[in-house]
């Protein structure tokens, strides 16, 4: 539907094989052990968008995956496009807990912000393109883990 405007989009330089994001992402999911047959369908489409833009920014280096050699646990490292990076430590129960009273609309910048550690004051001053990763961080670990 797109392949009208592909020859004005920007040429996208990925770093690695799609293949091998999709490796990444598997490690994420296996992490957390998400269980993709027990999602609502009606929400299929957007984890489809979120596993779209997650391989995407694997690919071209904007995401990259640390596992932590004392406890296991797995970081998700965003390099932003300043230079600097958000570091999103493991989710775990006490956050989404957190969220309980938070507004829907936004949930995902606040355990943005409660994982990085910068609070979501922080991850609103984030440029569009920026956001738009950790947005797909956030909505994944909200609903997948």
């Amino acid at each position: 539907m797109l392949d009208n405007w592909k020859d004005i989009a920007p040429e996208i330089a990925y770093k690695i094989s799609e293949e091998s994001a999709k490796a990444e992402l598997g490690k994420i999911l296996k992490y957390y052990e998400a269980d993709l047959e027990t999602q609502p369908a009606d929400i299929e489409g957007a984890i489809n968008q979120i596993f779209v833009r997650l391989v995407s920014a694997i690919r071209q280096g904007k995401i990259e995956l640390k596992e932590n050699d004392k406890t296991g646990d797995l970081e998700i490292i965003q390099h932003l496009k300043n230079g600097d990076a958000l570091k999103f430590r493991a989710l775990q129960g006490r956050d989404k807990t957190r969220l309980d009273a938070v507004d829907p609309q936004r949930k995902i910048y606040q355990l943005a912000g409660i994982l990085c550690g910068l609070g979501e004051d922080a991850i609103m001053k984030l440029s569009s393109m920026d956001l738009r990763i950790t947005e797909s961080i956030a909505s994944f670990l909200l609903i997948m883990a």
